[in-house]
């Protein structure tokens, strides 16, 4: 990681002394349009939901969600939350796999406490694909709600699992602490959103 910020340090300090180049770099985030006429992301803004991100716990995330191209109204920054968040969760069970896999859970403990964290993430998928069609089919608040609190409590499982046994380190920490803040702004945004 070191090596690689200091090649890229390097080469701006090279291309910075270099005589020949006289243009600045654009960064694509400034300009109005992609190739083929693709919107880029933070250029058409949902200020209805930079409003609601001020009432999450993690204003930061909800923010980069809000700037994702599709997001023009809260109900689709809470779609766009959900399924960012379902496609973390999917990707910490695939790790949580491949740990498995890979010897991790060489003793009965370790095993026990990766399957177990594996299967909480596979539920929290399935609660957080429930929500999404709750959503979508304009179900009840209230089911969206209970569905939301269900994946509330799976994305802490794996925490609690490894927190009851000091001994033994997740291999997904920062995968946990993550996908545990975005189902918390998932429910902060349900709470916030106005049903049509």
């Amino acid at each position: 990681m070191l090596l690689r910020l200091l090649a890229l340090i390097f080469a701006a300090v090279l291309a910075a002394s270099s005589s020949s180049i006289d243009a600045r770099a654009i960064h694509p985030i400034f300009l109005p349009f992609g190739d083929n006429g693709r919107r880029l992301i933070g250029i058409q803004r949902c200020e209805e939901c930079f409003g609601i991100c001020h009432e999450v716990h993690y204003r930061t995330l909800c923010s980069t969600l809000a700037t994702l191209p599709g997001v023009t109204t809260p109900q689709q920054l809470l779609d766009t939350a959900l399924r960012v968040t379902a496609a973390k969760s999917a990707m910490a069970e695939m790790r949580l796999d491949e740990a498995m896999r890979a010897g991790l859970g060489n003793t009965i403990p370790m095993m026990s406490s990766l399957q177990s964290c594996r299967d909480s993430y596979a539920s929290l998928t399935d609660a957080l694909g429930k929500s999404r069609a709750t959503l979508k089919k304009g179900g009840s608040r209230d089911d969206l709600m209970s569905e939301l609190s269900a994946a509330s409590t799976y994305s802490t499982d794996c925490r609690d699992i490894f927190g009851e046994r000091p001994g033994l380190k997740s291999p997904i920490r920062g995968a946990q602490r993550h996908i545990t803040r975005l189902v918390s702004n998932c429910l902060d945004l349900a709470t916030a959103i106005r049903q049509p």
